[in-house]
């Protein structure tokens, strides 16, 4: 059968390199019951940690903020992200997210093509 729901009881917690104080879910992505065009993970950052500044040169990567506030550094650009904010980048752009005090960043992240079959992340 075709896996159409994901329980966040059955899925297994991971750090992406590159990113201290995070806990990432693959909700969705590519193998048996994914997609092979389309990678959505649920991210937290803790206060203290970060991602550290990267790029992704072959995939676009959005992700939405659902709790908490972070720093968020986009191709040389400074500017604060908090809930219900959306960020899109575009391939090839540089970025770095940083949380700030409080409630941990809690984000949603959407990538095309899926960062996993890239053998990254």
């Amino acid at each position: 059968m075709k896996k159409y729901i994901t329980h966040m009881k059955d899925l297994s917690p991971y750090t992406p390199p590159g990113h201290s104080k995070t806990t990432n879910y693959r909700l969705l992505g590519p193998g048996p019951g994914g997609s092979d065009r389309l990678e959505v993970v649920l991210g937290q950052i803790e206060y203290g940690g970060q991602a550290n500044p990267h790029v992704h040169p072959d995939l676009e990567q959005a992700f939405f903020v659902l709790e908490g506030k972070a720093v968020v550094e986009i191709a040389g650009e400074t500017e604060v992200a908090g809930p219900n904010d959306f960020i899109y980048l575009p391939p090839g752009t540089p970025h770095r997210v940083t949380p700030l005090e409080g409630s941990p960043l809690k984000i949603l992240i959407i990538y095309s093509p899926p960062l996993l079959s890239s053998g990254r992340g």
